[in-house]
């Protein structure tokens, strides 16, 4: 189990029950526990002190990233833990790790300590796990609810097809979100 004794882990993130959890965490593996804080304002105040930070990507609609570009030049690790996709990440800061909320605290840690000789567990990236997410975009892009369920099963069938031939997606996520940019363009009926 990873120990973390005196390790000073800022926790920058706006949803209580998520803060708390990362905060219970991080103190049972023996780290001390800097906020954790809610805001750009609160996380600035203990980025001198920081051995390293999971910073979730909005809070209360300001960017968290001139914390991660302070934290960054002190050479301190951090993590990003959001619902965000990395697509909103500035393409200076696209090297740190972007863990997609609800990754297991555990995951987090190996994130942010990986330990020599072990493989960092990776963020679930199979389409039954990204089923909600995609669901959700295609919300944000149609109104109405029956026609973004539409969309999300034209993707699929896209997805299915495109596997079936063969071919290699990368991450699972960036593809089936690229296949709903293409078909809420193009319109789901020409996305075949």
């Amino acid at each position: 189990m990873l120990g973390l004794d005196g390790t000073r882990v800022l926790i920058v993130e706006d949803e209580y029950l998520i803060a708390d959890d990362l905060a219970r965490y991080f103190t049972a593996l023996g780290a001390q526990v800097l906020g954790p804080v809610s805001t750009v304002a609160d996380a600035y105040a203990f980025t001198e002190q920081a051995d390293a930070a999971v910073l979730d990507i909005n809070l209360r609609g300001s960017p968290v990233f001139p914390i991660a570009d302070r934290l960054i030049a002190r050479f301190i690790p951090i993590v990003f833990y959001s619902g965000y996709e990395k697509n909103i990440v500035p393409a200076r800061l696209q090297h740190v790790c972007n863990l997609a909320k609800p990754a297991s605290r555990r995951v987090v840690a190996d994130a942010l300590f990986p330990q020599p000789g072990h493989r960092a567990p990776q963020p679930t990236d199979d389409i039954p796990s990204l089923l909600p997410k995609l669901r959700l975009a295609a919300r944000l892009l149609l109104s109405d609810e029956g026609a973004a369920d539409r969309l999300v099963e034209q993707v699929l069938k896209q997805a299915i097809r495109s596997m079936n031939d063969g071919a290699e997606p990368g991450s699972t996520e960036e593809w089936l979100n690229g296949l709903l940019r293409r078909a809420a363009t193009l319109g789901p009926g020409l996305l075949n």
